[in-house]
């Protein structure tokens, strides 16, 4: 069994969306952990590129079992919802959506926002 795990991702590229979870417009994704065969808790890292206007859709994550859903904006500016707020979202930030909850998010800048999403959870 392998105790490590080193994924190049210097040629993979991203693929382009279309409204995510009933959101507005296009976005850029990249499962940066796709090609791992062995993950525990850590579901997917995404690195998403969200053009100025586009949206993820607000969307609840029901789970009966412990769920984490992390957005950390590497650059950019938006509006984060989580469980009917609103959250001004700029670099260094991080929103957290746990089982049950809800959110989504809005690029209201002028530039594209960049978010790495952390998805961790006991599900297999």
């Amino acid at each position: 069994m392998n105790t490590t795990l080193f994924i190049n991702n210097q040629n993979r590229h991203s693929s382009r969306s279309e409204q995510c979870h009933g959101g507005i417009g296009p976005f850029d994704l990249l499962d940066v952990i796709r090609p791992a065969e062995k993950k525990l808790f850590i579901k997917f890292i995404h690195d998403d590129i969200v053009p100025p206007g586009s949206t993820f859709g607000i969307h609840d994550h029901k789970s009966e079992t412990p769920f984490e859903e992390w957005y950390y904006c590497l650059s950019g500016h938006g509006i984060m919802h989580l469980d009917g707020k609103d959250y001004e979202m700029n670099p260094g930030d991080i929103s957290v959506c746990y089982a049950n909850g809800s959110h989504g998010i809005r690029n209201t800048g002028n530039e594209n926002m960049r978010i790495l999403v952390i998805c961790a959870s006991h599900e297999p």
